[in-house]
């Protein structure tokens, strides 16, 4: 059985991993790729952030916010709107 692939960087496969958290222990996927943060569990695709999944989010559902929104966002930070 081959290892899926990662949601953002579909030409490379992600490795084993098992991860322990407050909430119990998942087993799933992590992306080889520096800073891509992106693991595969049963559930779907999910990000960690020091340690803590931020939430098991199939892909299709999910709310994270463009790059684009967040470059708007933070040159209206900047502008003071």
């Amino acid at each position: 059985m081959t290892n899926p692939s990662c949601d953002r960087h579909k030409n490379v496969q992600m490795i084993p991993f098992a991860l322990e958290y407050p909430g119990g222990k998942i087993s799933g996927h992590v992306c080889p790729v520096p800073h891509c943060a992106r693991h595969h569990a049963e559930e779907g695709y999910f990000d960690v952030v020091e340690s803590d999944p931020l939430g098991i989010q199939n892909t299709t559902t999910s709310k994270q916010p463009s790059v684009r929104e967040e470059i708007l966002k933070a040159i209206r930070a900047m502008a003071g709107v």
